[in-house]
Formats: C-alpha cells, sequence, structure tokens
C-alpha cells in the first residue's frame, strides 16, 4: 500500500501551488491532532490521518483563497470568490470522512432535522 504523503500527493497533484513541503507539514498536522502514528499499521486509522490531512490541506487552501476577487473589465469578467468556498465544502466532506473512519468506515450514525416550525 502507498504512503500517506504518496497518497495526499496523488489526491493533490492538480492544485497549483501544493508542495511536497506542504503535504509533509499537513501530515505532521493530523498526526499531532489525531494522535494516531503516520503510516499506522491499521487501514482504518490510516485512513483516518489521511482524511483528517486532506481536511486541513483543504482548510489551509481555503485560507489562502479567500484573498481572491472579482474583476469585471468591458469585455470579460473573472470571478474567483467562489474559490474558498468550494475548499471549505471539501474540507468539511474529509471530516465527514475522517469521523467515518475513526469509527471503522462502518457502524451506526444518525442525524437529525430541526423542526419544520422552528421549535
Amino acid at each position: 500500500m502507498a504512503t500517506l504523503s504518496e497518497r495526499l500527493t496523488k489526491r493533490f497533484r492538480g492544485v497549483p501551488g501544493v508542495t511536497a513541503t506542504d503535504i509533509t507539514d499537513w501530515i505532521a498536522e493530523a498526526v499531532a491532532e489525531s494522535g494516531f502514528a503516520a503510516d499506522s499499521p491499521t487501514d482504518d486509522r490510516n485512513n483516518a490521518l489521511l482524511y483528517l490531512a486532506l481536511s486541513i490541506g483543504f482548510s489551509v487552501i481555503a485560507t489562502d483563497a479567500a484573498r481572491y476577487f472579482r474583476y469585471t473589465d468591458a469585455e470579460e469578467t473573472v470571478d474567483k470568490t467562489m474559490v474558498a468556498a468550494q475548499y471549505v465544502k471539501l474540507s468539511a466532506q474529509a471530516r465527514r470522512d475522517y469521523a467515518k473512519a475513526l469509527r471503522g468506515g462502518y457502524g451506526a450514525s444518525a442525524s437529525y432535522s430541526g423542526r419544520g416550525d422552528g421549535r
């Protein structure tokens, strides 16, 4: 099986500006937050670390992309204001996948919506 670093490199290969140093930093932060060892012998922990590092990476990219802007000229429009929001969504999904991996990829889960009348 590929190492955690290799797996993350594959996931971020199309994202401009992501370096091997970034990936190493994200893995180190995920290890510190989770308390798991990098490249743990159990697949569930490896997957949990992958998803946590993905979430951290997406969050860092979203923070960087928050400075993007919208530009309109007479003939062209460039709008990059939604880039950060998309990375925030990816980060949130990776956190959900992290929680699922902590449960071993299975198990009961439940979610409840609020009341229709707001009470």
